[in-house]
């Protein structure tokens, strides 16, 4: 038997107990752990026998997952020649669209510090300082549906750099604002997964913050490359490049071997069937599943920002979020043990009294 739960709506007394020794615990998760703070620790990932998440380790990955195929990332369709980019006088050298705000990746005050360095055109709530156009606000509207709708890639190409940077720092952890760029052939400022580099189409396909010790450097060198074309265009070889535009065999394979991706829409049947096919194994080999750990899902239990001279202003919020979900996942740990049915009202009273004598 399988029990099946979805990382973005799970609740803290949603597990069904008592477990029975047969019963197949599978995790799915697509999202990095910003909203269930308990998820990227020991304590809790180590009840469950199947995963699939962004991690490279998980069962089922999903790190290519927003990548919708390989044909995109090399299709000319958006890509404007760098002579006419130059020509749009009323454009910033550096796009910003986001909308969602006070991440704990400290997003906002890393693109408000650039700000002060470079021209960046901010659209979405965060940090707005113009308008998109009609067109596209009404795609703003449905966001999840529209993130590679046509207009908005046409849009985006018209500028030389895109910051790409994720909500949440995880290895593997990898959305459309990295890909999304690349395929409308603009080049992304990225931040997020340390081991992005792993996944880039080229050695030399973005543009990583990790490389330079403030925003006021990052901004010294897309000046630089704006000044000249050719280092530009180096960062567009899978575009450019009709023999081999895409020298990455892990990409490669990955996107030959992965079951299931965004465009499919069928992440949760493909899910579905891979946890039946991983119980079926079971019975067939009459073996015990394995357990899950932290390497299916490698993300860091405090804060991680990128070097900049402001310190981040919600680092003490999140910090305190973060160790307030490593206190519920010891206590989850403690109650999957336990193995009896436990309510809302029960966890939460242990919560209250772990913060109460500053075990929290």
């Amino acid at each position: 038997m399988a029990i099946l739960f979805y990382g973005s709506n799970v609740k803290t007394d949603d597990f069904p107990l008592p477990r029975l020794p047969h019963h197949i615990w599978a995790l799915i998760h697509e999202e990095s752990p910003r909203n269930v703070p308990f998820m990227p620790y020991n304590d809790w990932l180590q009840h469950f026998n199947f995963t699939s998440t962004f991690s490279r380790n998980s069962n089922v990955p999903l790190t290519t997952y927003y990548l919708t195929n390989v044909e995109n990332l090399t299709c000319p369709t958006y890509t404007i020649p760098i002579g006419e980019k130059s020509r749009y006088k009323d454009h910033a050298l550096v796009l910003f669209i986001q909308s969602d705000c006070d991440t704990m990746s400290g997003r906002d005050d890393y693109v408000k510090e650039l700000m002060n360095y470079i021209k960046v055109d901010s659209f979405g709530t965060c940090l707005k300082n113009r308008n998109l156009p009609d067109r596209l606000q009404k795609l703003q509207h449905d966001y999840l549906n529209n993130l590679y709708a046509p207009e908005l890639l046409k849009f985006i190409g018209r500028y030389k750099f895109v910051i790409s940077y994720e909500n949440g720092v995880c290895e593997d952890y990898i959305t459309e604002k990295f890909w999304r760029p690349l395929i409308a052939g603009s080049i992304p400022i990225y931040y997020g997964s340390p081991s992005i580099k792993d996944w880039s189409p080229n050695e030399k396909s973005f543009i990583d913050v990790r490389d330079f010790k403030s925003p006021e450097s990052l901004a010294m060198y897309l000046k630089e490359l704006d000044a000249d074309d050719r280092a530009y265009n180096s960062y567009l070889n899978h575009k450019y490049n009709m023999l081999q535009p895409i020298t990455n065999k892990r990409l490669l394979n990955d996107l030959n071997m992965r079951k299931t991706a965004m465009h499919n829409g069928d992440l949760f049947q493909s899910f579905e069937c891979a946890v039946c096919s991983h119980v079926h194994d079971l019975k067939k080999r009459k073996s015990e599943s394995l357990m899950a750990s932290e390497r299916h899902y490698q993300c860091a239990h405090d804060p991680v920002y990128p070097s900049m001279y402001a310190k981040v202003s919600n680092y003490d919020d999140w910090y305190s979020i973060m160790n307030i979900g490593k206190c519920k996942a010891r206590i989850l740990d403690t109650l999957f043990r336990r193995n009896k049915n436990y309510t809302n009202e029960d966890f939460t009273n242990i919560l209250n009294k772990e913060l109460s004598l500053g075990k929290c």
